[in-house]
């Protein structure tokens, strides 16, 4: 499993995680907030019909107080007139008001007169309540519901689920009440609850599609970007190829013409006065002249193939560090350009990584070697520091300067070529320890900051043992 693909999981997988907890935390609400919605609106039903019973009972009060409440007629003649009216009193299909002594004798069903002067105060439902015996206390005290189980007449009789309300006629021992079927308020509920979880499962299954759409865009995106990145990385790749080989190429010239120039001269000069003083000494002449001038031309040679060597690779740098390589650099450069170098060296030790050092020697070499080739300088200032969070190489020279901005965007090729060789090398170097290139350059000179960040180094500044006071000269 490549890199690309293990991100991608890394970015998924999570998603996927919390799409799961947003799908389960949501049904969970859903499913509360479902059963709080049913139970409310059972409750609300209940409420109103317990308020339609109580309203009914004062109905039935209403139309018998005229006949309760008249003392001309006789108990018996009243109470015959009070039966009939309640027994026609109805309401709906299954709505019907009763009325019992307090001993529990029917004395008005209406549509279940077979009930009528019989003794239910024992009479039971299938839970065991004694309904008509409840239905007795709530009205001795003063009226209330009782929940009870009884046959619903619309049903033949079958058992159903009912609310009654009872209050008492004080002064006949009589108990009056009504009641109402409540099973359809459970198939209400029961599809309420159907329906609310039906949307629960629209939402579900729209926000799973939703979240498998985004997984699906993540993942074609994830591989879009991959692919461009890939395509970015590999024309980089070419071009960093491409580079390298032109640095190659021009160090490979730069070396030849050094040793055509230079040294494959001066090797023919030294062979001329050989050849000379072999001829002298073969005619018995004095061949001294001709052998001290080839020693010359000798050891000329070997101080060129020694600086060529040091320009490849200096010694010092890993003999005696970073500063004191600089230090010989800018004497170099003085000795052969005339032009005046101040070396403002660091005094510091076990900071710098060889890696690291390299990397700012390479930067201050191409940097002299900028100023040697355009910038028409008399001074130039190279100072290494160190400050709270970075590493400083900073180079600065009087010189005429050049237009870094517009030199930066050039789209042309010879510009892009000698800027991947010069300045877009340097940024390479540093970009690699995550470092950064400043250069600012005006007609009076031009100042070039090479930055580096102290986590890169070896050990932080805070850890470093600075010492100048000593003399130690060691990176």
């Amino acid at each position: 499993m490549n890199l690309n693909l293990k991100l991608q999981l890394v970015t998924i997988i999570p998603l996927v995680l919390a799409l799961s907890g947003v799908l389960f935390v949501t049904q969970v609400q859903y499913q509360s907030l479902s059963k709080q919605t049913v139970d409310e609106y059972r409750q609300s039903v209940i409420k109103h019909r317990k308020d339609e019973l109580r309203n009914y009972v004062t109905i039935a009060e209403g139309a018998i107080e005229h006949i309760y409440q008249d003392k001309n007629l006789n108990v018996q003649q009243a109470q015959t007139l009070v039966k009939q009216i309640l027994s026609n009193m109805r309401f709906g299909e299954d709505g019907y008001f009763f009325a019992y002594d307090l001993d529990g004798t029917a004395l008005v069903v209406a549509g279940q007169e077979w009930r009528i002067g019989k003794n239910w105060l024992d009479l039971e439902d299938r839970n065991g309540i004694k309904l008509i015996q409840g239905l007795i206390e709530k009205a001795q005290g003063g009226g209330g519901y009782l929940n009870y189980v009884f046959n619903q007449p619309s049903k033949d009789g079958d058992d159903a689920k009912k609310i009654g309300y009872s209050r008492a006629l004080d002064d006949w021992q009589w108990m009056i009440g009504t009641g109402v079927y409540i099973d359809d308020i459970d198939q209400e509920t029961a599809l309420l609850n159907t329906s609310i979880g039906k949307h629960i499962g629209n939402t579900s299954i729209m926000t799973l599609v939703i979240g498998l759409f985004a997984v699906i865009v993540i993942f074609i995106s994830g591989q879009f970007i991959r692919f461009s990145e890939k395509k970015l990385a590999n024309r980089k790749l070419r071009e960093l190829n491409e580079r390298i080989f032109q640095t190659q190429e021009e160090e490979c010239k730069r070396v030849s013409r050094e040793l055509h120039d230079g040294i494959s001269q001066t090797v023919a000069a030294a062979k001329f006065s050989l050849e000379t003083a072999q001829l002298k000494q073969q005619n018995n002449d004095p061949a001294s002249k001709e052998m001290d001038r080839a020693m010359a031309f000798i050891c000329k040679i070997m101080g060129d193939i020694r600086a060529i060597s040091h320009q490849l690779h200096p010694g010092i740098l890993e003999d005696f560090g970073l500063g004191a390589a600089l230090e010989e650099l800018g004497r170099d450069f003085s000795q052969r350009t005339g032009i005046d170098v101040k070396v403002e060296r660091l005094s510091i030790r076990n900071v710098l990584s060889t890696e690291v050092k390299a990397a700012l020697y390479r930067i201050a070499q191409e940097s002299f070697t900028n100023i040697e080739r355009h910038a028409n300088a008399s001074k130039v200032t190279l100072s290494l520091k160190l400050t709270s969070d970075w590493l400083v190489l900073e180079i600065t020279d009087n010189g005429q300067g050049f237009d870094y901005l517009g030199y930066d965007k050039s789209s042309d090729k010879k510009t892009q070529v000698h800027q991947g060789i010069g300045l877009r090398n340097m940024n390479e170097r540093l970009s690699f320890y995550q470092g950064n290139l400043t250069v600012n350059s005006e007609n009076n000179g031009t100042t070039i900051l090479a930055r580096i960040p102290q986590s890169q180094l070896r050990y932080n500044a805070s850890n470093t043992s600075e010492n100048s006071n000593k003399g130690e000269k060691y990176d």
